[in-house]
């Protein structure tokens, strides 16, 4: 749907893992039990959504790198992927390399669809 809410719930799981607050007692079915909190609690967290039921386009990966120069974020988190690409063609690697040009740390996932079981599919 044409709304920039998250559809299926991954964006703010990964925001929360980012900069979720502290959960006192938190346990997977009483195993593990304590604190639970992302990386930096209570951080300040913009989110740009480039996924729609159809898939996510380069345009819009490579439109959500540039607002988020534009609006000076320090650090970005991609937990998107797809299918492997030529390094120097892919919008995540051409997003992420202008980004550090501009001094903004980029953190990406691996991607879970790669060729075959246990291969990465973004290299960037």
């Amino acid at each position: 749907y044409k709304s920039p809410r998250d559809a299926d719930g991954h964006g703010s799981h990964t925001s929360s893992t980012a900069g979720g607050n502290v959960v006192e007692g938190a346990s997977l079915y009483g195993l593990a039990e304590g604190d639970a909190r992302g990386g930096v609690p209570g951080a300040r967290i913009a989110m740009y959504k480039v996924c729609w039921p159809l898939g996510c386009s380069d345009a819009d990966i490579l439109a959500a790198f540039d607002d988020a120069i534009y609006d000076g974020v320090d650090l970005l988190s991609l937990s998107l992927g797809g299918s492997a690409s030529v390094y120097f063609e892919g919008s995540i690697a051409i997003g992420a390399f202008h980004s550090i040009m501009k001094g903004i740390t980029v953190a990406c996932s691996a991607g879970n669809d790669g060729p075959i079981f246990a291969v990465a599919a973004n290299v960037a």
